[in-house]
């Protein structure tokens, strides 16, 4: 059958054990539900389920490539919305960090572009954002970086500021998020093909 999962305790005692020495943690949405931002599918509370005033097609298309580029305005309206400096992070965040500050922690894999693991202090080397984040951005279709106070600026000043920036630069601006129709960020499968087989515990 299958093994009884550990108990709180004996799992504390493998983390402070000299043994475990490469952590390995992956994080989704509910991770940071308690600091305020809402997951994506939990019915009725879920961001899928409040994006109507948006005007959507469709609650996914905040996040799809091709409707972006055809109207940018509803996920640059969410950009305010989540923009990092908003939430705090929540305390299994602050475990991380905790794991990272012990020199237990090879590495947090996030689901989540709200950037909590940095505002958390957990070191960048450490973390791997899957879905990409807040932290950088660029111009959709290019290599062209563009800094992320000009995009903060943008996305507190509303369309004509988007509309500026997309201009100075050539083309739609957005941050590095992952969005439906675009490849996840290449560090993401190296860090994977290194991590997972070193890992002494996998949270």
């Amino acid at each position: 059958g299958t093994p009884a999962p550990p108990s709180l305790e004996s799992f504390a005692s493998l983390l402070t054990s000299s043994a475990c020495s490469d952590v390995v943690v992956m994080t989704g949405a509910g991770m940071s539900v308690s600091s305020g931002i809402p997951d994506f599918r939990t019915p009725g509370v879920g961001l899928y389920d409040n994006l109507q005033e948006y005007g959507l097609p469709y609650a996914e298309a905040i996040f799809d490539l091709d409707f972006f580029q055809s109207n940018p305005a509803p996920f640059y309206r969410l950009c305010k919305e989540l923009w990092p400096g908003r939430y705090r992070p929540t305390p299994a965040h602050c475990f991380i960090r905790l794991l990272a500050d012990k020199g237990k922690l090879a590495r947090c894999f996030t689901q989540n572009i709200d950037s909590l693991e940095r505002e958390a202090g957990i070191p960048a080397h450490a973390i791997v954002a899957a879905h990409g984040n807040f932290d950088s951005a660029r111009v959709v279709g290019s290599r062209t970086s563009v800094p992320t106070a000009e995009v903060k600026v943008a996305a507190e000043g509303g369309d004509a500021a988007w509309a500026a920036l997309n201009a100075k630069y050539g083309g739609l601006v957005k941050p590095d998020i992952v969005f439906f129709g675009e490849p996840l960020p290449p560090r993401f499968f190296e860090c994977v093909r290194a991590d997972f087989p070193a890992a002494d515990a996998l949270i």
